[in-house]
């Protein structure tokens, strides 16, 4: 597998990895203003170049992701 692959999800909306998130030239090339960071372990690596979601969370089957939908869903259009 290509880790540093993204995946497009929508025309506004990209799936990435720590790598994709950390690769600032990857980021301005694309046109990137928003990150969500679902993450526990991963900081938010350009916090004055982008506006940045933090969701704190393990990567487990068994997290709770609901009580973070109301939030994460406002961010996702205000990126939109």
């Amino acid at each position: 597998a290509n880790w540093t692959s993204r995946s497009k999800i929508f025309e506004y909306l990209y799936l990435g990895t720590e790598w994709n998130a950390s690769n600032w030239e990857e980021l301005k090339e694309n046109g990137v203003q928003f990150i969500l960071n679902v993450t526990k372990e991963v900081d938010n690596f350009f916090p004055d170049q982008f506006k940045y979601l933090k969701i704190c969370v393990s990567d487990e089957s068994t997290t709770e992701l609901f009580m973070h939908w109301q939030r994460t869903y406002e961010f996702i259009r205000e990126a939109k």
